[in-house]
C-alpha cells in the first residue's frame, strides 16, 4: 500500500467533495438569509447554518485530500468537522420540539418541556466533548495504537449520541400518541411542516450515527472506513437530507406565533422556556 492511501485506502472523490462544498455551502447561505429576512425570527436556527458550514468544511478538507492525499491536516479536519455537525442538527431538533409543544398550548407531559430541551442539550454537549477528545487524540496520534485508542473514544461519544437520538425518537413517538389521545391530528398542529422536517432530520441523524458506529467498530482498516461510497451513502446523503429538510420547511416561514397565540403565551410559563 502506498503512503497516499494510508489515511483513506482510496483517493477521495473530487466530484463528491465538490458537491458537498457547493450543496452545504449554499444551504448555509440560504439558512442565514432565512434567519435575517424570514417572516418569523428564530435565531437558534444558527445551529442549522453552522451544521451546514461544518459539512462544507469537512467535504472541503476531502477535496484538499484529493489534491494532497499524503497531507495529515485535511484528514484531521474532515474527521473533526463531519463528527460535530450531527450534534448541531440534533440541537435544532430539540429546540423545535420544545417550540412545537409551546405553540400548541396544551401540556402533553407531566414534566415541563423545558426539562426535555435542557436535558437533551446537556447530553449532546457530553457526547460532543467525548468525540472532541477522541478527535484530538486521533489527530495527534503517532502510531496505530494511539490512533485506535482515539477512535475508540470517538466511538464511545457517537454511541452516547446515538443513545440520545433513540431517547428523542421515543419522546417524539410519545408526543404523537399524546396528540392523538387529545384528538389532535398532525395537520392541525401549528407548524406541522416543520414538525415533519424535524422527524426527517432526526431519522437521518439516526442513520448517520448508526453508520459511524459500525464504521469505527471495524477499525481504521475496516471495509467501511476504506470504502468511500459508504461514507457518501450513509454520511453525506443523510446529512444533506437533514439540512435540506430544515431549510426547505424552514421555521422562518412555516412556524410562528400568529396562530394559537393566547395558548402559546400560557404554555410558555409551563411547558417551555422562551427561545426567540
Amino acid at each position: 500500500m502506498s503512503h497516499s492511501t494510508d489515511f483513506y485506502g482510496y483517493l477521495p472523490s473530487k466530484p463528491a467533495s465538490l458537491f458537498g462544498i457547493v450543496y452545504f455551502g449554499t444551504t448555509a447561505i440560504i439558512c442565514t438569509l432565512q434567519i435575517i429576512f424570514g417572516r418569523y425570527k428564530h435565531y437558534w436556527m444558527a445551529t442549522i447554518a453552522l451544521a451546514a458550514v461544518g459539512e462544507a468544511l469537512g467535504w472541503g478538507a476531502r477535496f484538499w485530500a484529493h489534491i494532497a492525499p499524503d497531507d495529515w491536516m485535511p484528514f484531521m479536519i474532515q474527521i473533526c468537522s463531519l463528527a460535530i455537525t450531527p450534534v448541531l442538527i440534533s440541537a435544532a431538533d430539540y429546540v423545535l420540539f420544545c417550540q412545537i409543544v409551546q405553540n400548541n398550548g396544551s401540556r402533553l407531559f407531566f414534566v415541563p418541556a423545558r426539562f426535555f430541551w435542557i436535558g437533551f442539550i446537556l447530553l449532546d454537549i457530553i457526547s460532543l466533548s467525548i468525540q472532541t477528545v477522541g478527535g484530538v487524540l486521533v489527530s495527534s496520534a503517532q502510531n496505530e495504537d494511539q490512533l485506535n485508542y482515539g477512535s475508540r473514544i470517538m466511538l464511545d461519544g457517537i454511541i452516547f449520541q446515538f443513545s440520545n437520538t433513540v431517547l428523542f425518537v421515543i419522546l417524539l413517538l410519545g408526543t404523537i400518541f399524546r396528540l392523538r389521545s387529545k384528538g389532535i391530528r398532525q395537520r392541525s398542529v401549528t407548524g406541522w411542516p416543520v414538525m415533519l422536517a424535524m422527524w426527517i432530520s432526526t431519522v437521518m441523524v439516526f442513520v448517520r450515527n448508526a453508520y459511524r458506529i459500525a464504521e469505527l467498530s471495524a477499525g481504521w482498516n475496516g471495509r467501511l472506513v476504506r470504502t468511500e461510497w459508504y461514507l457518501i451513502a450513509f454520511d453525506m446523503v443523510p446529512m444533506a437530507v437533514a439540512v435540506g429538510a430544515l431549510v426547505v420547511f424552514s421555521p422562518s416561514f412555516f412556524f410562528g406565533d400568529d396562530e394559537h397565540e393566547g395558548e402559546a403565551k400560557q404554555a410558555r410559563s409551563t411547558d417551555c422556556i422562551p427561545l426567540c
